[in-house]
C-alpha cells in the first residue's frame, strides 16, 4: 500500500515537474520574442534597439534554462521510480524538443556576445563623438558672445558690482578685518584688501584679472562637463559589455552543455568512431 502511495505522488511529481517547466519554456520564449519585437521594421538596423533586444533576452535567458532543468527532472523521476518510458520516434519525444531548443538558445547567446560588445563600442564611439561635437558648439557660442557687445557690457556691469561690494568692504574697518579672517574668503581678495591700502591701483588691477580670467572659466566649465559626460558614458558602456557580455556567455555554456550532453545521451551526437 506504501509502495503504491508512493509510486502515485511520485507519478504526480513528475507529471508537475514537466508541466511547469513546459510553461516556464514557453512563457519566456514568448515573452522575448514580444519584448524584442520593434515598433517598426526600420528599427532592426537600429543599434539602440538591438541593445535593448539583447539586454532583455539575456536578462530572461534564465528562465528557459530552469524550465528545461525541471522537464529534465521530471523525466528523473519517472524513471528513477519504475515507470518505463516509451521509446519512440525522436521527433514525438519531449525531451529530443527541449535539448534541441538548448542547444539553439545555446547558440543565439553565444553569438549574441560578440554582437552586443560591438554595438557597445559602436555606441560608445557615436556618443563621444556627439559630446565632443556638443562641446565644441558651446565653445564656439561662447567665442562669438565674448565679441558681441552685450558681453562686453556684462563685465563692466560685473566689475563695477565688485567694485562697489569691495569698496564696502575698505570704508568698514570691522568688515574688512572680519572678511580678512574668515576661511571662506578667497586668499586673492583678501591680498587685495591688504594691498588697497597702500596702493589705490589694487583694486582695479584685480578687477581687470578677474574679468580677462572669466572666459577661460567659462571654457574650463564647459571642457569640465565634456570629462564629465564622457566618463559617464565610458562607465556605462563598460558595465553593459561586462554585465550582459558575460551574463550571455554563461547562458551559452549551461544551454550548450544542457543540450549537446542530453542529445549525445540519446544517441543523437556521436563523437568518434566505434570501437571494434
Amino acid at each position: 500500500m506504501k509502495a503504491t502511495n508512493s509510486r502515485q505522488f511520485s507519478s504526480v511529481a513528475a507529471r508537475t515537474l514537466k508541466v511547469v517547466g513546459i510553461i516556464l519554456i514557453l512563457s519566456a520564449l514568448l515573452d522575448c520574442i514580444v519584448l524584442s519585437l520593434p515598433g517598426e521594421t526600420s528599427d532592426m538596423i537600429n543599434r539602440g534597439w538591438q541593445l535593448a533586444a539583447a539586454t532583455q533576452i539575456v536578462d530572461r535567458g534564465i528562465i528557459p534554462l530552469m524550465g528545461i532543468a525541471l522537464l529534465m527532472t521530471g523525466f528523473w523521476v519517472d524513471s528513477s521510480t519504475g515507470v518505463s518510458i516509451e521509446r519512440r520516434n525522436f521527433w514525438l519525444d519531449l525531451r529530443f524538443w527541449a535539448l534541441l531548443i538548448s542547444s539553439l538558445l545555446g547558440l543565439i547567446y553565444l553569438l549574441l556576445v560578440p554582437v552586443h560588445l560591438n554595438n557597445t563600442r559602436l555606441e560608445l564611439k557615436e556618443a563621444l563623438v556627439q559630446v565632443d561635437r556638443e562641446a565644441g558648439q558651446a565653445e564656439g557660442q561662447l567665442e562669438a558672445q565674448m565679441k558681441s557687445e552685450q558681453f562686453k557690457t556684462q563685465i563692466e556691469q560685473l566689475k563695477s558690482q565688485r567694485r562697489s561690494q569691495i569698496g564696502a568692504l575698505l570704508q568698514d574697518e570691522g568688515k574688512m578685518a572680519q572678511a580678512l579672517n574668515s576661511p571662506e574668503v578667497p586668499k586673492e581678495l583678501k591680498a587685495v584688501l591688504r594691498d588697497s591700502k597702500n596702493d589705490p591701483k589694487a583694486l582695479d588691477k584685480f578687477l581687470e584679472q578677474q574679468a580677462q580670467e572669466l572666459p577661460n572659466q567659462a571654457r574650463n566649465e564647459i571642457r569640465t562637463r565634456k570629462q564629465q559626460k564622457e566618463k559617464e558614458l565610458r562607465t556605462r558602456s563598460r558595465n553593459s559589455s561586462l554585465q550582459t557580455g558575460i551574463s550571455s556567455l554563461l547562458l551559452a555554456i549551461g544551454y550548450i552543455t544542457v543540450g549537446w550532453t542530453g542529445l549525445r545521451s540519446m544517441g543523437m551526437l556521436r563523437f568518434g568512431g566505434r570501437k571494434a
